[in-house]
């Protein structure tokens, strides 16, 4: 994920899965951190999945744009991309 809070390309984003993985089983040992710390990983892993959704739905966009007024009529944000996504 870049700077900016983007997954720019595929490579980020299976990085991004990798590490919601990894973080899901941290989170779901009650044993393994402090409750501040669990607090701090569940408020970053809630921001990462969002932007794992939105990339997804940007995606989904350029294969279906008519999605790009359903997902703005419903509030549902996406992310931009100028081109199609390279597989």
């Amino acid at each position: 994920m870049s700077s900016s809070g983007r997954i720019e390309d595929e490579e980020a984003y299976e990085k991004s899965l990798a590490w919601l993985v990894e973080k899901a089983e941290l989170l779901s040992d009650p044993l393994t951190l402090t409750t501040e710390e669990r607090s701090k990983l569940q408020r970053t892993y809630d921001f990462v999945e969002q932007r794992i959704h939105e990339y997804k739905r940007g995606h989904m966009v350029l294969l279906y744009p008519y999605l790009r007024e359903i997902y703005k009529a419903a509030g549902v944000e996406y992310q931009e991309f100028t081109s199609p996504r390279k597989e």
